[in-house]
């Protein structure tokens, strides 16, 4: 016994045997777009993600930042502008910090800064500063979703499936009183390297910048997105990352399988548009797709370390990193590097210590010298 949608699919296939179709034709029957919704989120954990000391194998004491890290006194000259730049068309946020005495006629180095995992330009800025007290143009960026910029947009009404050829002859069409829903749930590393890239466009075009002098700076996931960057995209002169979050197999990434889970969210998203969601965060707990994790086994950041070649490539651990592997990450990307390279332990902390106090001095004066003696002479 056939049930109603199966006589109906038969009546259809036996409608069309033997009739000439034009599928160049607008559609008689366009599909229709199911009402969308936002997804009701997982309950929110009581507190966020806390790595383990390994010195003692317990909780560490800087489980991650706040306002006391995000603080720092602007150097003496140095100047700062808000931008907007784009990516995929959609607006982000950036500051650019200019050095003491700055000239838009002359020519100066500029580097582009991201922060890791699930961070803004927030806990950045200090380092922006400190590389303009040094001479340096500083642009610190927040990435699509994230920060100060903007969300990806998701079309929900009105939806035009049909139209025929002819909808192709219109490349543009500009929609008043749509419904827009706009995500800031997307932690994706690859449309991350795609941001710092697009700021590198961006800072090309600054007046007073040089733009065959290009750094990049990253911290945490940021240093994995940094080395991504610099091994994809030749504008890039010199790289000095931090406590990096790089991983992957540097001959390749092998195809990847789908099951469990990751099957399951893969079509509940190509289905309806949405997927299910996670919570995530050291310093804070943000909501974001668990997509996530698709993604995330796929970002082979080690793989770009091969395309460093002679360029300038500096490395900044914390000795005792409880996220991060030192000698399968930033140690194993060094080793890569055919130009000058350096390798400097911040002795006695762990990750999220990097960001402030002597451990924030030693790193970003290093990474300034760094750039100065690559880029600047």
């Amino acid at each position: 016994m056939f049930t109603t949608a199966a006589s109906l699919a038969v009546l259809m296939m036996l409608q069309q045997a033997g009739a000439t179709v034009h599928p160049e034709a607008k559609s008689q029957n366009p599909p229709k777009v199911a009402a969308a919704s936002i997804p009701t989120p997982p309950a929110k954990p009581a507190s966020p993600v806390v790595g383990d000391d390994p010195r003692t194998h317990k909780p560490v004491a800087k489980k991650g930042l706040d306002a006391t890290d995000y603080a720092y006194v602007m150097p003496e000259g140095v100047t700062t502008k808000e931008i907007v730049y784009y990516s995929e068309g959609v607006p982000c946020y950036g500051k650019i910090f200019y050095p003491k005495g700055f000239d838009a006629a002359k020519k100066t180095p500029a580097i582009v800064l991201g922060q890791g995992w699930a961070g803004s330009h927030v806990s950045i800025e200090k380092y922006a500063a400190v590389f303009a007290k040094h001479g340096l143009i500083a642009m610190a960026i927040d990435y699509r979703g994230w920060g100060n910029s903007e969300g990806t947009p998701r079309l929900i009404a009105p939806v035009d499936l049909g139209g025929g050829m002819e909808k192709d002859e219109k490349r543009h069409k500009i929609i008043k009183n749509a419904t827009v829903w706009i995500k800031r749930t997307k932690l994706d590393a690859r449309d991350q390297q795609d941001d710092y890239r697009n700021a590198i466009s961006f800072i090309q075009g600054e007046a007073g910048v040089d733009p065959d002098k290009i750094g990049v700076w990253g911290s945490s996931y940021a240093g994995g997105n940094s080395l991504a960057v610099t091994g994809q995209d030749a504008r890039v002169k010199a790289i000095a990352i931090q406590i990096p979050g790089i991983g992957g197999n540097p001959d390749g990434t092998p195809p990847q399988t789908y099951t469990g889970p990751v099957l399951q969210d893969a079509i509940k998203r190509a289905r309806t548009g949405q997927g299910s969601e996670m919570w995530t965060g050291y310093s804070r707990s943000l909501l974001i797709d668990s997509e996530m994790i698709e993604a995330n086994r796929e970002n082979n950041t080690l793989q770009w370390a091969k395309n460093i070649g002679e360029r300038p490539f500096m490395v900044i651990v914390a000795q005792y990193d409880e996220l991060i592997n030192n000698d399968a990450a930033g140690k194993a990307a060094l080793s890569y590097a055919k130009g000058p390279k350096d390798y400097i332990v911040v002795p006695d902390i762990t990750h999220f210590e990097m960001y402030s106090g002597k451990p924030f001095e030693i790193s970003s004066e290093a990474a300034a010298g760094w750039f100065v003696t690559h880029l600047m002479k």
